[in-house]
């Protein structure tokens, strides 16, 4: 281990007075440097000098980016195992939807068609319209919108904060929904509520 020693948030600016935001990159810089020699990792993390405020980790070796990789990925196992439970969930009951994933730490739902946000609101409890309804028309969609928002509420004890977007003739588009992304412990409780809805018979 050569990381570069650092006793005091100040050593690379001196001990002058900082603006806060130069305090909070020093700051910082020291807490992921000492981190990362406390694992081993060979990266020295520094208040940035051309980028006053900005931490600097500079350029690393091969194997210290495989080892951060490594420490990342076990840092989130618990989110992508909720992650690739919901997508489970989702595929046992045949619904259109992305395959949710992890960003940013939080699951990513992504855009569902009008029909899919339709049947999933009915498989969290949430009551369905007319038949004959046609979801894409705007008044609907909204009324859609709320609806599944509801159910999720009431199923999930989460938000949700779903996007309408309007189908588009210019470019032959359909109306779609964004779901966005949800907090892992929702993401855990959505997938609870599906897998405990009956499979609808094929």
């Amino acid at each position: 281990m050569n990381a570069t020693a650092i006793t005091s948030p100040t050593d690379r600016l001196g001990s002058r007075a900082l603006p806060e935001d130069h305090r909070a990159a020093a700051a910082a810089s020291l807490d992921l440097h000492q981190a990362c020699a406390a694992a081993g990792l060979n990266l020295s993390a520094l208040p940035g000098v051309e980028q006053p405020g900005q931490v600097d980790i500079g350029s690393v070796s091969p194997e210290t980016a495989a080892a951060l990789t490594r420490m990342i990925r076990h840092s989130i196992k618990g989110a992508v195992q909720i992650s690739e439970r919901l997508r489970r969930a989702l595929l046992a009951h045949a619904l259109d939807m992305p395959e949710p994933y992890v960003y940013r730490g939080r699951i990513m739902l992504g855009e569902i068609s009008l029909s899919t946000a339709d049947r999933l609101t009915g498989l969290l409890g949430g009551p369905q319209p007319d038949p004959d309804v046609e979801l894409d028309y705007w008044p609907e969609a909204q009324l859609l919108l709320k609806r599944l928002s509801t159910a999720f509420k009431q199923s999930t004890g989460g938000f949700l904060d779903p996007d309408f977007h309007p189908d588009c003739l210019h470019c032959n588009a359909e109306a779609l929904i964004d779901l966005d992304s949800i907090p892992v412990m929702t993401a855990r409780r959505l997938a609870r509520a599906l897998e405990r809805r009956p499979r609808e018979a094929p």
